[in-house]
């Protein structure tokens, strides 16, 4: 992804303004205040901010749960699944710390890291903005395209990432996306099918949690992702904790398929079988 001579020469004249200040300058002499890194920060700073003001003050009138759950949909989780939020904020954090540790390694320029990141930051704010205000279509796309930029911040980190920090915690909030992407696709279906249709509700909630369930599988595999697979079990227990308030038979299925689905990914299943035959 690339950036436009005025993105870089906003990003600069920033940095400029924070190397007037004390700390700015002892960070710049250090090579820790570059535009790239100012951009990243400030972008975190302004999903921060833009998710406090929205939700806390109710814009459009609504918390996000009263639009969540303003029509009941079989592939929602519980309320208290939405508290992985604070997780991926203070990971977030933690993986720019370490990103900016690394910045006298590098040219500072405004890269590709920094443009998804941004990005990433913009769709974030934006989404919570459009579901406050219940356009739940207009949000769904939004939500897409976010993923689609955590998706490719996703393999560039981990192609650059030099140790876990480096990669970890967009993982986890890559794959909180992806769950909360097929949630606003099913709020989204069950709106316009005014509550859906009772067979494919079921069944569309099983179909999903074994497909989220692959998914995660497919990236512990593929690679060597934990973090994956253990957000999707964390907000798919969830999901069946939600279905039980109307179907024990479909949040059995659910559980039942976490269960396998956590055995087939985290279990050395080819190491016991060795085990029990020696």
């Amino acid at each position: 992804m690339s950036h436009s001579p005025h993105q870089a020469s906003v990003a600069s004249g920033v940095a400029k303004r924070v190397r007037s200040t004390r700390a700015g300058r002892k960070l710049a002499r250090g090579g820790y205040l570059t535009p790239e890194i100012v951009v990243m920060w400030a972008a975190y700073v302004f999903t921060i901010v833009g998710n406090a003001v929205i939700e806390a003050g109710q814009v459009g009138g609504v918390t996000s749960a009263t639009v969540a759950y303003g029509v009941f949909t079989w592939f929602t989780p519980a309320g208290y699944v939405f508290s992985i939020w604070t997780l991926i904020y203070v990971a977030l954090a933690v993986w720019l710390v370490a990103y900016t540790r690394d910045a006298p390694t590098r040219s500072g320029r405004l890269g590709p890291t920094a443009v998804l990141f941004a990005a990433s930051s913009v769709f974030n704010v934006l989404w919570l903005a459009l579901w406050h205000f219940q356009m739940v279509a207009a949000s769904f796309v939004v939500i897409v395209a976010e993923w689609c930029v955590l998706v490719a911040l996703y393999l560039r980190v981990r192609k650059s990432a030099g140790s876990v920090w480096g990669w970890a915690p967009i993982s986890i909030y890559t794959a909180w996306v992806t769950v909360a992407t097929l949630a606003n696709l099913a709020i989204l279906i069950t709106r316009a099918l005014d509550g859906g249709i009772p067979v494919l509700n079921d069944l569309s909630a099983i179909a999903l949690t074994a497909g989220v369930l692959v998914l995660g599988y497919l990236m512990k595999e593929r690679f060597g992702d934990v973090a994956f697979p253990l957000v999707f079990l964390w907000a798919l227990v969830g999901v069946g904790a939600h279905v039980a308030q109307v179907s024990w038979l479909t949040a059995a299925v659910v559980y039942l398929l976490c269960a396998i689905g956590a055995v087939a990914t985290f279990v050395p299943l080819a190491r016991l079988r060795g085990a029990l035959r020696g």
